[in-house]
């Protein structure tokens, strides 16, 4: 059942799900928490139920937007986990770590690190709230203890499981007798929008291009460099092309991500298009495997 209308700080128009006012009503009244996190499966409304919970309680306190979808990305570009501030007012977010691919699926280890450096940079950064934006809850046995080790590993206040029917309750189940999190079971709302794989290739290749819009080609010196992730074979030349990576300050978050153009191991440098970025931050080079055209922002 679908309730008011909220208009968030882009000027968007959200319909608001009366299951909503009741979650945000028992948030309201555990003064204590910290962080939620929002789960459901694909196409479930979870990153609009995110920033209605965002925005409402920015108006009070210091809250912070983790973007936990890699393929479905809004905080920043796809193949990436990103921190913003509520109410959003830039599409720049305030810091990124890199997956590499558009799924945790075969990157769980960078997904989990992810989250939690994300969440510790949020709370260094002054946050009082944390709200998690999730990806779709998967229907996989890996996929499925991938969230409890996620959830296991965060130790978020409050989980939020949007589901059709029970599809959730494994998960639910192992933290039932748990201190943590507390745990609300809601329906999908009507007004949630169904997106095809088409479509979200679709979306994904937008977002590439968006962010490679002013991508220059440029030169990286190794020397010094550190360099890991799904790092392509040396001997195959052809593996390095278009692979996307990326360019890591000190403390592992991504300064930008670029799409690689060639190796020279010999000269130690690399050339890659990327948009423009300061060398002297840069400590690594994190591979992903995933392989994207810059120019149409293409996954290839």
């Amino acid at each position: 059942m679908v309730g008011e209308t909220h208009r968030t700080h882009n000027g968007q128009v959200i319909r608001i799900d009366c299951f909503w006012r009741d979650l945000l009503s028992h948030l309201e009244k555990d003064r204590s928490w910290r962080s939620v996190f929002v789960a459901g499966p694909v196409d479930s409304g979870k990153s609009t139920l995110c920033r209605f919970l965002g925005e409402h309680f920015a108006v009070r306190f210091s809250t912070a937007a983790i973007d936990c979808d890699p393929g479905q990305s809004i905080l920043g570009p796809p193949a990436t986990l990103a921190l913003a501030w509520e109410p959003r007012k830039s599409e720049v977010p305030l810091a990124m770590r890199f997956i590499g691919s558009n799924t945790p699926s075969g990157h769980f280890l960078q997904a989990l690190t992810s989250m939690k450096r994300l969440s510790e940079r949020a709370f260094e950064e002054g946050a009082q709230k944390i709200v998690f934006d999730s990806c779709g809850y998967p229907v996989t046995a890996a996929g499925r203890e991938f969230f409890y080790q996620t959830l296991d590993l965060l130790e978020p206040d409050h989980l939020v499981a949007l589901q059709q029917i029970d599809e959730m309750e494994p998960l639910l189940a192992t933290f039932t007798r748990r201190n943590k999190p507390r745990l609300h079971r809601l329906p999908i709302s009507e007004e949630v929008i169904r997106r095809s794989r088409t479509e979200r290739r679709a979306y994904r290749q937008q977002k590439f291009k968006r962010y490679f819009k002013n991508a220059k080609r440029q030169m990286l010196p190794l020397e010094g460099m550190g360099l890991h992730g799904m790092i392509p074979a040396l001997k195959n030349p052809q593996s390095w092309d278009h692979c996307l990576v990326a360019l890591c300050d000190r403390k592992g978050f991504a300064v930008a991500i670029g799409v690689l153009e060639k190796v020279e191991m010999h000269e130690s440098r690399l050339w890659i298009h990327a948009p423009p970025f300061d060398r002297n931050q840069i400590a690594s080079v994190q591979f992903g495997s995933l392989r994207v055209d810059h120019r149409s922002g293409e996954e290839l």
